[in-house]
């Protein structure tokens, strides 16, 4: 039998009050729910590198999905570009279209955060002007040929110049929030990882050198926020807990505390973890448990923890909650079922969609060539009426 409760003027099954359950952040600001939008690459930008109307179509669809709504990664530096038709945020030209996004994102009182990354070595040569990627360090990946340039000391500076410089755009556009993308192999855990960081200067060798641009780039972000922004403005962080290619290892989940405490101490407001299945393991590692529950226990509630990975249903949520998430952000099912959380808040949860049915392609407003992309690589299924 299913039990209802009432919560601000809608029927939920109480089993998923859980989810709908209030949060506080350390700077005070209060998220109404633990759900949220896991930032993905829409490939849809216009080619000035300005939201498309696709784009804010998109997110304005997405925009009652949970409290914590992260965009696309927008590109800090010109020469950090890692997508075709990403957006960017080095040039004040994009102000209008920014604003634009930050409102469509808000259009159901959610959180609105943007994502900033730079691409180092993940960057698109022929999307960068001088037609060369940058790096820690010049050396290749287990996976490719290609060697970046390693970046001099000054230019590392103005990269960490640009973060602020785009945090200041944002804070114009109206955004609540920025996060930082310190995952998904880009910048940022490029200088962690001592695979890829094999520099002999400040920035790298041991451990703690590996980290200083992390946390050069959060204090940046910070000072800058502090200027422009008031408290309520949201500085969070995004990691990939490990890395490990075969027998090679970047960094371990052991190090991955390390520079979380140190973004905790320095005043991050959340940690999200970057992952595909929020029960995965860590690799060689004899703590018991899921990478998300050791990271939980870890950080012992001194900031929330948002975690993503293979969340389709509701009852996913309230198992990656247990696991140890504070916040649960969906990605490739809120392309699938934009309406998800009013399923569930209206007691409909058996009517979510976790595939694609025929008959909805070409109606869940995902621009072109994100569809193309996501279909292609089979990142959701379509499924038979």
């Amino acid at each position: 039998m299913k039990i209802c409760s009432k919560k601000r003027g809608i029927i939920i099954n109480s089993l998923y009050n859980p989810l709908f359950q209030s949060l506080t952040l350390p700077n005070g600001v209060i998220l109404k729910d633990r759900l949220g939008v896991a930032p993905m690459t829409t490939y849809s930008g216009n080619p000035d590198g300005t939201v498309s109307d696709a784009e804010l179509t998109y997110y304005k669809r997405r925009s009652n999905i949970g409290d914590l709504y992260i965009s696309a990664c927008i590109a800090i530096s010109e020469n950090g570009i890692a997508f075709p038709n990403q957006f960017i945020g080095f040039d004040d030209r994009v102000m209008p279209r920014l604003k634009q996004l930050a409102s469509e994102m808000k259009a159901n009182g959610s959180k609105a955060i943007i994502q900033m990354q730079h691409g180092g070595r993940q960057g698109q040569p022929e999307l960068i002007s001088t037609n060369e990627t940058v790096a820690p360090s010049a050396v290749t990946s287990p996976n490719s040929t290609t060697v970046p340039r390693e970046l001099t000391n000054e230019e590392i500076q103005a990269i960490i110049r640009d973060f602020g410089e785009t945090t200041r755009r944002v804070i114009e556009a109206g955004f609540d929030g920025v996060e930082i993308h310190g995952a998904n192999h880009y910048l940022l855990q490029q200088f962690v990882s001592s695979y890829f960081n094999q520099r002999d200067d400040e920035w790298g060798g041991t451990l703690q050198n590996r980290l200083k641009f992390s946390m050069a780039v959060l204090k940046e972000v910070q000072d800058i926020a502090a200027k422009y922004a008031d408290d309520s403005f949201i500085i969070g962080y995004r990691v990939s807990p490990e890395e490990i290619h075969g027998e090679t290892v970047g960094y371990t989940l052991a190090e991955t505390k390390v520079l979380v405490d140190l973004l905790i101490e320095n005043g991050v407001h959340y940690i999200h973890t970057s992952l595909f299945d929020f029960k995965t393991p860590p690799a060689g590692v004899t703590e018991e448990g899921s990478i998300v529950s050791i990271l939980s226990k870890h950080i012992n509630g001194r900031v929330p923890l948002v975690v993503v990975g293979s969340v389709k249903t509701p009852q996913d949520a309230l198992e990656a909650l247990q696991e140890g998430a504070d916040i649960v952000a969906m990605g490739r099912q809120v392309l699938i079922d934009p309406e998800w959380t009013e399923k569930v808040k209206a007691g409909n949860e058996k009517d979510i969609f976790t595939t694609i049915p025929k008959k909805r392609v070409g109606k869940l407003d995902i621009p072109e060539s994100m569809w193309n992309l996501i279909t292609s690589y089979k990142m959701v299924q379509v499924a038979e009426d």
